[in-house]
């Protein structure tokens, strides 16, 4: 495949990703990092990681998604920071805490496990 056509089956599959994934949870808030998980899961041995990278782009520069980056925010007046690349809808969350947050997260928290051995 050459770049644009992998540009433009990544922004196809941006939107499948936000129909059937982003839609589908019950935040409209992922981690970025699940996004190759679902495609490898999807597509199998269509996959690759130019095709991935592609679609992450399309998703990070989507008109109905939100991006949010690893850093520190501010909330109910105190800073935290928060770890992870994050994608919600637009409009449903200023910053990625709010979801974190609702789901009864800590603001450092990519996933639901937290491995508490690794923070010694």
């Amino acid at each position: 495949m050459t770049t644009v056509e992998v540009e433009s089956v990544g922004k196809q599959l941006a939107d499948y990703v936000i129909n059937n994934l982003i839609n589908k949870t019950k935040d409209k808030f992922i981690n970025i990092n699940e996004v190759s998980e679902f495609l490898k899961k999807k597509l199998d041995d269509e996959y690759t990681g130019e095709l991935g990278m592609a679609v992450r782009e399309a998703l990070i520069n989507h008109e109905k998604l939100d991006y949010f980056l690893e850093g520190t925010y501010l909330m109910n007046d105190k800073f935290h920071y928060s770890t992870g690349r994050w994608l919600a809808l637009k409009g449903m969350y200023t910053s990625p805490l709010g979801a974190k947050f609702a789901r009864g997260w800590y603001s450092w928290q990519d996933s639901e496990e937290v491995d508490w051995d690794s923070l010694d």
